[in-house]
C-alpha cells in the first residue's frame, strides 16, 4: 500500500464545525436569534469595517499591495495568500504527495495532530490516505516517526502554547527525518511575541516548515477568508499553483491591507483584550466554575475553555446555558467560551445569575 490518489478518502464524512449558530436557529426558532453567541473564538470586538468603493467588486484581485503590507506586519513576506488558512491546510497534502518521486511507503505515511484541536488538520491529511495519529503534548513528537506533524499555536481549544525552543528543535527533528512540520498560528496575533516567525532569522525558511497565519481570529474577519502561508522558496511555486490565481476576492484583499496598516487599532485591541479578560476572570469565571462544577479551565486571549467531568455533563450544561440565551462551543467533555466584548459582559453576568438561581437557588456570595 502507498499513500496517493488511489488510497484517498475524498468521500469520507467531514468533521462538524464550531458552534454552528445557524443550525441552532433553524432547530430552536426565533428564540435563538437573540442568543449571546460566544461559540466562535473570533474577537468579539473586531476591526471596524470602513466604507469601501463599489469598484472593488469589479476589479480582478491583485495581491501585490496586501503582500507589501503583510510583509511589514509579519516582518517577513508571506509565500502565498489563500482563502483563509483552511485553503492552505487543504493544499498541503496533495502538494507534498505530488512532490514525491515515488509513492510514500506505509512506514512514512503517519501524520501526528493534537488529540484535542482543530479537526480539519487531521481530516485534510486523512482524505489523501495518510494515517492519523494523536499526541497529547508536543514533546511526545520527538519519540515518534512521522511524515508530518501539526502544531496549533496556541491550541484551540486547549490554549496550550509550545515554546519557540521546542518548535525549533522540532524543525531540526523533521529535517533529520525528511519530514514536515506544520505550525498553525491562527490565534497568535493577540500575542505576536509568541510567533515562531520571530525566531526565523535566515533569509529562507527550512524546507521542512510550513507556517500559517489568519485574520479571522484577532481581527475578527473570519468572513474575509484570508490566510497566509510561510514556507521555503522551494515550495512557493507549487503552493501558489495549487491555491490558484485569484483565491481571495478584491474587497477582502483591500480590507485586510487596511487592517494590517491600522497599528493604532491593533495596539488598542490587545489592551482591550487584557482589560476584558481581567473583567471576565473577576466577574464571570466564578459563576461558570459553579455552573460547570469545575475550576479546571485554560485562559487564552480570545477564549476560555473548561474541562468538565464527562461528555454527558458537558452536553447537559451546554443545553442549560441555552435556557438563558448563552451559546457556547461544546466539545468532547469541554466547553469553550469566547471572551465577550466589554459591552456584553453585563448581559452574560446577568444570564449566569439567572441560571444559577434556576439550577437550585445557588448564588455566589
Amino acid at each position: 500500500m502507498s499513500v496517493g490518489l488511489k488510497s484517498s478518502k475524498l468521500s469520507c464524512t467531514p468533521p462538524k464545525h464550531g458552534g454552528d449558530l445557524a443550525y441552532w436557529q433553524r432547530k430552536v426558532g426565533d428564540d435563538a436569534l437573540n442568543w449571546l453567541d460566544l461559540s466562535s473564538a473570533c474577537n468579539r470586538e473586531p476591526w471596524p469595517i470602513p466604507d469601501t468603493s463599489p469598484t472593488l467588486w469589479m476589479d480582478l484581485p491583485d495581491q501585490a499591495n496586501l503582500l507589501d503590507e503583510a510583509e511589514r506586519y509579519f516582518a517577513r513576506r508571506p509565500s502565498a495568500i489563500g482563502a483563509g488558512s483552511q485553503h492552505i491546510i487543504e493544499s498541503l497534502p496533495p502538494m507534498l504527495l505530488a512532490s514525491q518521486s515515488s509513492p510514500l511507503p506505509v512506514s512514512q505515511q503517519k501524520v501526528f495532530v493534537p488529540r484535542i484541536g482543530y479537526q480539519e488538520h487531521a481530516f485534510a491529511w486523512e482524505k489523501w490516505g495518510f494515517e492519523i495519529d494523536y499526541y497529547n503534548a508536543v514533546e511526545e513528537l520527538f519519540a515518534q516517526k512521522w511524515a508530518v506533524a501539526v502544531v496549533i499555536q496556541p491550541n484551540n481549544p486547549t490554549g496550550e502554547v509550545a515554546s519557540a525552543e521546542v518548535l525549533m528543535q522540532l524543525i531540526a527533528y523533521a529535517e533529520q527525518q525528511k519530514a514536515y512540520l506544520v505550525v498553525d498560528e491562527a490565534f497568535i496575533d493577540a500575542s505576536p511575541e509568541l510567533s515562531l516567525l520571530n525566531h526565523q532569522t535566515a533569509e529562507d525558511l527550512s524546507d521542512a516548515l510550513f507556517l500559517m497565519r489568519s485574520v479571522g481570529k484577532f481581527f475578527g474577519l473570519a468572513g474575509a477568508r484570508v490566510g497566509f502561508v510561510f514556507c521555503s522558496s522551494k515550495w512557493q511555486a507549487a503552493i501558489k499553483n495549487l491555491l490558484g490565481p485569484w483565491p481571495v476576492a478584491t474587497p477582502s484583499l483591500h480590507l485586510v491591507q487596511l487592517a494590517f496598516a491600522d497599528t493604532a487599532w491593533q495596539s488598542g485591541a490587545r489592551q482591550s483584550l487584557a482589560i476584558r479578560q481581567a473583567a471576565f476572570v473577576e466577574r464571570v469565571v466564578p459563576k461558570f466554575n459553579t455552573i460547570f462544577d469545575s475550576q479546571e479551565y485554560m485562559l487564552s486571549p480570545l477564549f476560555v475553555t473548561w474541562t468538565l467531568e464527562s461528555e454527558d455533563y458537558a452536553a447537559q450544561v451546554f443545553e442549560m446555558l441555552h435556557q438563558v440565551g448563552v451559546h457556547t462551543r461544546l466539545g468532547e467533555g469541554w466547553i469553550r467560551v469566547a471572551l465577550p466584548a466589554l459591552h456584553e459582559m453585563g448581559a452574560l453576568n446577568s444570564a449566569l445569575i439567572r441560571l444559577l438561581k434556576t439550577a437550585g437557588g445557588r448564588e455566589l456570595a
